[in-house]
Parts: structure tokens; sequence; C-alpha cells
């Protein structure tokens, strides 16, 4: 079992794709989901 994730991504606009993975990761039983981006658009 996973406990800790990092996603990485290149550029995050509204942040809305990151978000439902996070829940659906956390749903999988992940207790920690960092998030990684290269640039934030806007």
């Amino acid at each position: 079992d996973y406990k800790h994730i990092l996603l990485i991504d290149d550029v995050i606009t509204t942040g809305s794709t990151v978000n439902e993975l996070a829940r659906m990761l956390g749903l999988a039983g992940v207790r920690q989901v960092d998030v990684l981006a290269v640039a934030r658009a806007g």
C-alpha cells in the first residue's frame, strides 16, 4: 500500500484535475498527496 504520493504536473491552471486525482487517491487509501508543478497559469 502506498501511503504517500507525489503528483508531478507541468502546469496547474484551476487545480481541479489535481484536486480530483488527490480525492481519488485518498479513496484508494493514500494518506498524503503532495503536488509538484513546473508552472501555474493565470
